[in-house]
């Protein structure tokens, strides 16, 4: 009697839980659109390409059947223009048969519709029967681990992001194998940060100061820049197509939004990496991909191939987490749009400073927790900052200073600049080591 009684309470408590959870979006996998030669055009129009202001273009830039470019220069092409030939008119015949190829998918399609803005979706094939916005929210996408997932949106009709949103990877995500069929027309709003390729069957609009990383590549109409940065992406890793090699181990699982901090006038983020292997990775190194020229990481490890990154110095365990405060700096103040991330497996740096050492000026815990040291300095000369909880034992900040002016300051808030965040007053002591 006790056990049916039992089960009848358990069964209805699974019930009730069932009801309670909300449902899990059903995905297929889904291979990747082939582009053909149409992958070597960062863009690629019908009738026209116009840009205003100072456009980048890492790629090819085709036009046809269309004659009219404009705005090149002072617009910059890093690969080469083909106006009205041969190259680009087979790139539009392979743009007509990917677009096809990602209009006619229809295994397990996940049905969305408006606004799809604020969501967090995992790979798949999304299909809309009308219009489809990024409006209230940034979207992010989610390769769950696989450097290979593929995200494919069909929209029956027009693309639209407004003023400042986002497209945002984690887990592993790639621009590469984002593709977005449009059914007519898409509109990338002002300073937005896109990830993926745009297939458009008539025209595509970048609006002032947008960033695409991935492709513009309109069948029938006008492809329209407005000082905007479009970066060709091509798979890393274990999906192929060269790049830079891509973890396997590590992923970035969070980023927070990218906002000024006015008592430090850096902008600032939070990026989550996770290690979702049962392997140890000694060190773990972010590479921040697609900024404009004019926005520096103030607090990158070291460049690699010109690419910032920054550093995370020490081993992460299987299922551990750490997040990196990355720091960015633009002198005009606009706002920054969101980067593109990509996490690798390395080696821990060897950091070693020896020189004279400088005086510290001010050092003094802010209210938020962090360390501010302030020193004297010979601009443009380089500096380090050193950290023990002891004073005896010391070791080196995970990037050098160049001094910007006869004065320095520097924030201590942990991972990259530092191993971990401080914490209470008189747990952490500093030094500056002059450099050669």
């Amino acid at each position: 009697m006790f056990s049916k009684l039992n089960l009848t309470a358990r069964t209805l408590t699974l019930f009730w839980l069932a009801l309670a959870i909300p449902p899990q979006l059903a995905t297929a996998a889904q291979a990747p659109v082939a582009l053909g030669s149409a992958a070597n055009f960062g863009v690629l129009a019908g009738s026209t390409v116009t840009s205003s202001g100072a456009t980048t273009v890492s790629g090819d830039l085709g036009l046809w059947p269309g004659t009219s470019v404009s705005g090149f220069p002072p617009g910059t092409v890093t690969g080469i223009m083909h106006i009205t030939d041969p190259t680009a008119q087979a790139a539009q015949g392979d743009l007509t048969t990917a677009f096809n190829d990602a209009a006619g998918r229809s295994t397990a399609p996940v049905t969305v519709a408006g606004n799809i803005g604020g969501q967090t979706l995992p790979p798949g094939l999304y299909k809309s029967t009308s219009s489809l916005a990024i409006s209230s929210g940034d979207l992010t996408l989610d390769g769950q681990g696989d450097p290979n997932a593929v995200f494919i949106f069909q929209i029956a009709t027009t693309l639209v992001t407004t003023s400042g949103r986002q497209v945002i990877l984690i887990g592993g995500a790639q621009s590469a194998n984002v593709f977005w069929q449009v059914g007519s027309s898409a509109t990338i709003g002002t300073t937005s940060a896109m990830k993926g390729n745009i297939l458009a069957d008539q025209s595509i609009s970048l609006q002032t100061g947008a960033t695409l990383d991935g492709r513009a590549l309109a069948r029938i109409g006008a492809v329209t820049l407005q000082g905007n940065g479009v970066l060709v992406s091509t798979p890393t890793g274990n999906a192929g197509g060269g790049g830079s090699v891509a973890s396997t181990n590590v992923f970035v699982t969070a980023a927070s939004p990218i906002t000024l901090n006015p008592q430090t006038g850096l902008f600032e983020q939070t990026v989550s990496l996770s290690n979702s292997s049962p392997n140890t990775v000694s060190a773990t190194r972010l590479l921040i991909q697609v900024l404009p020229a004019d926005v520096q990481v103030y607090n990158a490890s070291g460049r690699t191939n010109g690419t910032p990154y920054a550093q995370y110095n020490l081993s992460l365990a299987p299922a551990a987490t750490v997040d990196l405060l990355v720091e960015y700096y633009r002198t005009n103040r606009q706002a920054i749009p969101q980067p593109t991330f990509l996490v690798q497996d390395t080696t821990a740096l060897s950091v070693t400073a020896t020189g004279p050492l400088i005086a510290i000026d001010r050092d003094v815990q802010l209210a938020s927790g962090r360390f501010l040291i302030e020193f004297s300095a010979t601009p443009g000369r380089n500096y380090a900052v050193q950290y023990s909880s002891d004073m005896t034992n010391w070791k080196t900040a995970g990037s050098t200073i160049t001094a910007p002016a006869n004065r320095v300051q520097w924030y201590d808030d942990g991972p990259p600049k530092t191993e971990s965040k401080p914490t209470t007053t008189g747990s952490r002591f500093y030094r500056i080591v002059q450099l050669p």
